[in-house]
């Protein structure tokens, strides 16, 4: 991710004590039965230290990192922001919130497409508590994804996929046989009741063959269908 962040001088003389990024995002989580929003930072930057800006002067900040690999992907109802503070000394500070795009991981847009090639289709995708898993972050981001193929609605009405993104690798958590479980969730229950989800993992090799990858998420999704 490349960019700058630019200021511009007020009136008067200010000085800075620092500008800072932060990259954001949403997670849901259930307390008291009830759904709320919570927001993380998933990473943070310092762009520059200390400066005065005088009055009308014009100052740019370039900034470039690498996203860490949990960062949750922007599709369906998930967002993500890039929050800046700007530290002004004896003064109201100042802050800007945008929302930035994130696609997909090379490997993830495999499976992705793979699921797709089977006959699902994505239908939701967003960011939940899940400390299970004992992730450096809070929550995982879940896919959902229905059958649109005659021979898959018959088995199942939904599918959720689970992305664990490793340097050397990809985990896949698939829960194929979900029940009505209410505001907790699938996940919850499925820890708390000490059922088993199916975690298979893929290396950079076989995610970069296309037709093999469908070939093992058909075996098994049909595996764990009944």
């Amino acid at each position: 991710m490349n960019g700058s962040v630019h200021v511009k001088g007020g009136n008067a003389e200010q000085h800075i004590r620092y500008i800072e990024l932060l990259l954001e995002t949403e997670y849901a989580i259930v307390k008291d039965d009830k759904k709320e929003r919570k927001t993380v930072t998933i990473e943070s930057r310092r762009v520059t230290e200390a400066f005065t800006i005088s009055p009308g002067e014009e100052r740019r900040f370039p900034f470039s990192f690498i996203l860490p690999l949990d960062t949750p992907m922007t599709m369906k109802e998930t967002r993500v922001f890039l929050f800046t503070d700007l530290d002004i000394q004896g003064g109201i500070d100042k802050s800007d919130k945008d929302p930035i795009a994130v696609k997909p991981h090379p490997w993830i847009e495999s499976v992705l497409e793979a699921m797709g090639d089977l006959g699902f289709r994505l239908q939701e995708a967003d960011c939940e508590y899940a400390p299970y898993f004992k992730r450096r972050m809070p929550f995982v981001q879940e896919f959902e994804f229905v059958p649109v193929s005659q021979k898959y609605r018959r088995l199942f009405d939904e599918l959720e996929l689970i992305f664990l993104l490793e340097d050397n690798g990809l985990d896949v958590i698939i829960e194929v046989d979900r029940r009505a479980r209410g505001l907790r969730g699938w996940l919850e229950e499925m820890y708390n009741e000490g059922e088993q989800l199916v975690r298979v993992h893929f290396a950079e090799a076989e995610l970069k063959h296309t037709e093999k990858l469908k070939t093992s998420l058909q075996a098994i999704i049909e595996q764990h269908a009944g």
